[in-house]
Parts: C-alpha cells; sequence; structure tokens
C-alpha cells in the first residue's frame, strides 16, 4: 500500500470509530408511559392515565351511559308499535 493510502485507510477508521460513537445514544432510564389525553372510546387502560384524567374518563363514561339510556327511553315512547302504525310511514 502507497502511504496515501495508509493514510487515507486510517483517517476513515478514527472517523467511523467517531460517528459509531455519536451515533449510539447515552443509555436513558426507561420510564412508565402516561398518558394525558384520551377519549372515552380510544380503550387506554386507566393505569397509564394520570390520576385527575382517570377521574375525568370515569365521568365522562358514566355521564354518556346515562344519556344512552335517556336517549333511547325517549325513542323508544316515541315509536309506532303496531304495524297499522306503521303502514302510514313507509315510502
Amino acid at each position: 500500500m502507497s502511504p496515501k493510502t495508509v493514510v487515507a485507510v486510517e483517517r476513515a477508521r478514527v472517523l467511523e470509530a467517531s460517528t459509531s460513537r455519536r451515533d449510539d445514544p447515552p443509555p436513558v432510564a426507561q420510564e412508565p408511559q402516561v398518558i394525558t389525553n384520551t377519549g372515552v372510546d380510544e380503550e387506554v387502560p386507566p393505569e397509564l392515565l394520570q390520576p385527575e384524567n382517570r377521574q375525568h374518563l370515569a365521568d365522562r363514561s358514566r355521564q354518556t351511559a346515562s344519556q344512552a339510556l335517556g336517549t333511547k327511553r325517549d325513542r323508544e315512547t316515541h315509536a309506532p308499535r303496531t304495524r297499522e302504525q306503521l303502514l302510514p310511514l313507509r315510502y
């Protein structure tokens, strides 16, 4: 090998060693994932939520359930139930 080649190879080794050290991030302690913003229908496990969000989600799911029951009850009382009542509504 020529002296220029030896110098180039050595320079490449040094460059590769320095970049590989930069590419490896320092070890980081793994923190548990905490979800701060979620909806009722996203089915996120409650243990991943912060305490105030857990309470809010519980309140929202209770509220949604009570509203669903109320609207179903309202809809059923006004719905026609007999065939004679349904026939005029045909189109």
